[in-house]
């Protein structure tokens, strides 16, 4: 399995989603921590990229913690912010203490096998703090078929990134998702992730066994949950 874009390639994957609306989605956060949270600052971010979500939380006051499985995406979000990011992956968690917010963002989840699931709730849920808060989203986009391939474009003052994308269903809930990436200086690389498409209500029923009480979002807020497959789940600490 080839994920060289969050291996090899930190500075192409910003160059792809620098039109991500990460303050749209570190907003929705705050507003669900507002309302939920127990009002501390110790922010726990997992799957934490390149660092934008961490260097938004940080900017809001958050004494924020980031983990990533790739070392490239770590040294890269160290540039951004006075974050404390680390080189870690679920369900290990290479952390110490309780967060009041544990966010994991971006389909983090989806990048997990199957078996690593309960383990992973498991672990996110014993790093909350007593009434914190735990916000993560899922996308269900498991295809029945091959797609067709999409091609992607995300123009940029060096030039122009494009991406050749086809989703294909493996095994179980599982699907690949292959990319072609083009760079405006006339490289190219393959991007290969295998992904997961997990329930929405047993990922609920997972919480709830671990006394969360859940709430559940449209796309960070933007579309009403009815109308989309891509799913926030909002967990607040029950467990007192």
């Amino acid at each position: 399995m080839s994920e060289a874009l969050y291996a090899e390639h930190p500075d192409v994957y910003d160059a792809l989603y620098a039109d991500k609306e990460y303050d749209r989605e570190v907003a929705f956060v705050c507003e669900q921590f507002d309302e939920r949270g127990n009002g501390g600052d110790r922010a726990l971010v997992v799957g934490c990229g390149t660092g934008e979500h961490s260097r938004r939380l940080r900017d809001r006051g958050f004494d924020v913690t980031g983990v990533d499985r790739y070392e490239a995406m770590v040294e890269r979000a160290r540039t951004k912010s006075d974050a404390d990011f680390r080189v870690g992956q679920l369900p290990d968690l290479p952390v110490e203490g309780a967060f009041d917010l544990v966010f994991v963002p971006f389909t983090v989840v989806n990048h997990l096998p199957p078996d690593d699931f309960a383990p992973t709730v498991r672990a996110l849920v014993d790093a909350l703090a007593d009434g914190g808060l735990l916000v993560f989203d899922v996308m269900d986009e498991r295809p029945e078929e091959p797609t067709a391939m999409q091609l992607y474009t995300s123009d940029r003052p060096e030039g122009t990134y494009a991406r050749l994308v086809q989703r294909r269903p493996t095994d179980g809930r599982q699907y690949r998702w292959d990319s072609l990436i083009f760079t405006p200086d006339g490289e190219f690389f393959v991007d290969v992730h295998e992904l997961t498409d997990f329930d929405r209500e047993v990922v609920t029923g997972a919480l709830e066994v671990l006394g969360l009480d859940v709430a559940t979002f449209g796309w960070y807020g933007d579309v009403d949950e009815s109308e989309t497959d891509m799913t926030v789940f909002v967990g607040s600490d029950d467990r007192s």
